[in-house]
């Protein structure tokens, strides 16, 4: 079985863009593509940023216990099959999958072995309200939603095995591919627990 690494933060961190950049460097990672039903937006791709689903089908799915984890934001659901995690944990030496901080917590109790949490903060609240902004994807209640969530999601950064700022998504997404090549060449060796006690202690 492969690792899984989690990767979470707020909205408008950069968690995409990240692990775009990641997976379009590193051919060796595999995302597990989660489900949401809220509308494609521009430049996203069905069954590669998202499985976009019309809420019935999503509804459905929850009714056949299908999800890993699913929440519902801003009116819309997100969730990831567990179908999906173990697939992709089956083929796979590392998998990425991107969710939030209760998302995590959830998907923890199905896979109790080879996880890894990786949070990303912005380097300030101000500096993620510009970027909310810059996207015009929102409206003013939402941006002002969001950044009440997003103080929320914050307060839960301290669950996570490690922490990346994310000031350019460069230099981020090779901060949490150091900290995958950490995990994948000192696990077998070391052990995970004692790998994640040094790597915060390096914090």
């Amino acid at each position: 079985m492969g690792h899984l690494f989690v990767i979470s933060g707020p909205s408008a961190v950069g968690k995409t863009s990240i692990v775009r950049y990641l997976l379009d460097k590193k051919s060796q990672l595999s995302r597990v593509v989660t489900c949401t039903t809220r509308a494609i937006r521009e430049g996203e791709q069905d069954g590669v940023d998202y499985i976009f689903l019309s809420k019935k089908d999503f509804q459905e799915k929850i009714e056949r216990n299908e999800f890993a984890e699913f929440s519902e934001v801003y009116e819309n659901y997100y969730g990831v099959l567990l179908a999906s995690i173990r697939e992709s944990m089956s083929k796979n030496e590392i998998s990425i999958l991107v969710i939030n901080w209760e998302g995590f917590q959830k998907v923890k109790r199905f896979i109790t072995k080879n996880i890894t949490g990786i949070f990303i903060n912005p380097p300030s609240i101000e500096e993620l309200e510009k970027r909310l902004r810059f996207r015009n994807t929102e409206s003013e209640v939402d941006i002002q939603k969001r950044l009440l969530t997003a103080r929320l999601d914050i307060a839960h950064s301290g669950e996570y095995d490690f922490f990346v700022e994310n000031r350019e998504i460069p230099q981020a997404a090779k901060d949490i591919f150091d900290i995958i090549s950490r995990i994948s060449s000192n696990q077998k060796d070391k052990g995970q627990e004692a790998l994640r006690i040094v790597s915060l202690q390096d914090k």
